[in-house]
């Protein structure tokens, strides 16, 4: 059954228009997201490379110790994609939210969720066919829909070990759903495949960054990461057995064929071990001038398992991706003296190479991002604001995606573990 139902929705793709999301949410567990919170999404950075302040990224625990107040930060994403002959595709989400709390400018520890992967995606038969069988003429549409995806709730701490030195661990606890639906139109009879997936799963990733070479007066920091599964994904799925809605209602019930009080449990497959994510990250922070910095950095993600093919209708997955990014920021000053002052200014560009497991293609990506960041307040809260844009190549049966992405980030500040004075 599980193969039939991939040759009927790989008949589908080949005449299908695709609609909702990217086609690489399609493959395997879906797209991994790279880029999380607005101020990153500035210079195109993963998140490794200050990017929030002078020395901070939100992402990089490594980096929370150089912040002076407790912070909460939120992020909401606008995404649109054009494929094929001009169709736009458009998504909006909160993408990113993270609890920061800096100790004595020596230790921090954090709290946060964010989308790991995304697995939306629709893809709907672009005519209907007609074929003859025993003399009559039968009218078949067909159309195939994913929607769901993986979350990770993040737990971080980290210290200054040294007076160079700055380390961070990171954990994070996987979780999620996807629900997947195929539909097959006989003249005016749908029938439905439906299935369901739930994913668990823990990673940790370790962070280093040090300002050594600022012993000879070299304004230089270099930022460190390394990602790896505690415990692999694994996914626990459910099988429905296909039936014909009769009442074009939707959903299954008792006009259907077979009655939903005639339906049996759906098959249930547990799989250990689907997916193995690894991770590796070098950055750089360069201060050329006292508000200035240009930033560059290359990271790979790579899964190990290739389990997520069977998980599939495409019959692939993404099995590594290749970023590098360069930007340039201009950091306000530790005390602003007009309103020009409170803007910080970013500008870059990045370059993705994304390998596919069964078919060994390589999609590439590339793309411009510029962010304006506003700082207000006694303790220095800050809006962020970021466009990007970009193009996707070599993607199959559509040949490329042309991206933008909006995003806007708003982060509060508070007083903690001060000493206040008595009334």
């Amino acid at each position: 059954m599980l193969n039939y139902n991939k040759v009927i929705v790989l008949l589908i793709f080949l005449c299908s228009t695709l609609f909702s999301q990217s086609l690489l949410n399609g493959y395997g567990f879906g797209k991994k997201i790279a880029i999380y919170d607005a101020a990153s999404l500035g210079i195109s950075s993963t998140g490794l490379l200050p990017s929030f302040k002078k020395d901070v990224s939100l992402q990089n625990p490594s980096t929370w110790k150089n912040l002076n107040f407790t912070y909460f930060t939120v992020t909401y994403q606008v995404e649109q994609k054009t494929v094929l002959d001009n169709i736009i595709n458009s998504t909006s989400n909160l993408g990113y939210a993270q609890f920061i709390v800096p100790i004595k400018n020596k230790y921090a520890f954090g709290l946060g969720i964010h989308p790991y992967y995304d697995q939306y995606l629709q893809l709907d038969g672009e005519d209907e066919n007609e074929y003859i069988a025993f003399g009559d003429t039968i009218t078949t549409h067909h159309s195939y829909s994913s929607f769901g995806g993986i979350t990770a709730f993040n737990i971080s701490i980290a210290g200054n070990i040294a007076k160079n030195f700055n380390v961070a661990i990171s954990f994070d606890y996987l979780y999620g759903s996807a629900r997947q639906q195929t539909i097959f139109s006989l003249d005016d009879l749908d029938y439905y495949s439906q299935q369901r997936h739930i994913y668990t799963g823990s990673l940790a990733k370790l962070y280093f960054n040090s300002d050594i070479l600022s012993i000879w007066n070299v304004p230089l920091n270099l930022y460190f990461g390394l990602g790896f599964p505690v415990q692999s994904i694994s996914v626990k799925s459910y099988y429905h057995k296909p039936f014909e809605d009769s009442n074009d209602s939707g959903a299954q019930d008792n006009s259907d064929f077979p009655l939903l009080s005639d339906t049996i449990y759906p098959k249930e497959v547990n799989t250990k071990n689907a997916s193995a994510p690894y991770e590796y990250q070098f950055g750089f922070d360069y201060n050329f001038h006292k508000e200035f910095s240009v930033l560059g950095e290359f990271s790979r993600w790579e899964d190990k398992e290739n389990i997520g093919v069977s998980f599939s209708e495409l019959n692939d997955q993404i099995q590594s991706i290749d970023h590098y990014n360069i930007g340039i920021i201009r950091f306000v000053p530790r005390l602003p003296k007009n309103i020009l002052d409170r803007f910080n200014f970013k500008i870059g560009a990045y370059s993705n190479k994304i390998e596919l497991v069964n078919s060994e293609k390589v999609i590439n990506e590339y793309g411009i991002s510029t962010g304006l960041s506003f700082n207000f307040g006694v303790t220095k809260n800050q809006v962020d604001f970021s466009y990007s844009i970009g193009k996707r190549e070599g993607l199959f049966n559509i040949g490329y995606e042309n991206i933008q992405k909006f995003s806007v980030g708003i982060t509060v500040g508070d007083i903690w573990f001060v000493k206040r004075r008595t009334q």
